[in-house]
């Protein structure tokens, strides 16, 4: 039996993504129908972002499957203005991301942000990524391919969009095992920590004009939080991180708002 009558499909990786046929079959167990909307190129690091100065092209990909010509949270947009307005789906599901989304990079993550698109749109929404060390060429998706289906629906069976879309937004990680050794699931936070810096890759073009690129200088590694994303797939654990669209800090935002106080203008 189908756990919901309609899923979105969506990642940053780009409609021809090797993780986004993974993200699909999974989708294919969860529901009634799938719909894929997905970047046209690779739009990793563009976190929630939305093209507001480029136009947005559409390419058809099969049946119900198209290519959008901007970021993630574009084609969650796209999908519901040009297809869902009066029928939305019942899941986003984005990813499954090549790679982790874990500490600092969870807030840069296109895969991400297109959860917290569907978020801000009242929609429920799963992110989906895989880890995996050394050659990107040959990564192995099994971990989230056998579980993700199982662990979406456990999520469910548990309330987990009960209370309202906020508890509805998920941040889902796999360590880079091999199946029969993952040693289960661990609800996570995020820990900054990950990230140590930017750095610059420089370089010249063919007309001797210097150009460059931006990278991370990344250190898992120091991380050692028990309850971290990073420490969880580390252990060998599938990481479960609910997310929240919002970025307001309520509970200071409450204790500030019982104090009475304000920061004063200058009336000078």
């Amino acid at each position: 039996m189908t756990l919901f009558r309609k899923i979105l499909v969506t990642n940053d990786d780009g409609i021809d993504a090797p993780g986004l046929a993974v993200a699909e079959a999974v989708a294919a167990e969860l529901a009634e129908q799938v719909w894929t909307v997905a970047p046209e190129h690779d739009q990793s690091g563009v976190g929630q972002g939305i093209s507001l100065h480029t136009p947005l092209r559409v390419y058809h990909h099969g049946e119900r499957r198209y290519a959008v010509s901007g970021t993630p949270a574009d084609c969650v947009m796209f999908a519901m203005a040009e297809w869902f307005a009066e029928d939305p789906p019942d899941l986003v599901l984005s990813g499954v991301n090549c790679g982790a989304n874990l500490s600092d990079s969870v807030m840069y993550s296109g895969t991400v942000g297109a959860v917290l698109a569907a978020a801000h749109l009242g929609l429920p929404g799963v992110a989906l990524s895989q880890a995996f060390v050394g050659d990107r060429e040959a990564i192995d998706y099994t971990p989230t391919a056998r579980h993700s289906a199982t662990l979406i629906r456990d999520l469910w069976d548990a309330g987990a969009d009960r209370d309202g879309y906020q508890r509805a937004c998920w941040n889902l990680n796999f360590p880079d095992r091999p199946v029969d050794e993952l040693r289960g699931c661990r609800f996570t936070q995020q820990v900054s920590g990950g990230i140590a810096g930017p750095r610059l890759v420089h370089g010249t073009d063919g007309r001797g004009l210097s150009y460059h690129w931006l990278a991370f200088e990344r250190r898992p590694g120091a991380i050692e939080h028990p309850r971290s994303d990073v420490v969880a797939l580390r252990d060998g654990y599938v990481s479960v991180m609910p997310l929240q669209p919002t970025r307001c800090n309520d509970a200071f935002a409450e204790q500030c708002w019982e104090r009475g106080e304000a920061p004063r203008l200058d009336r000078g």
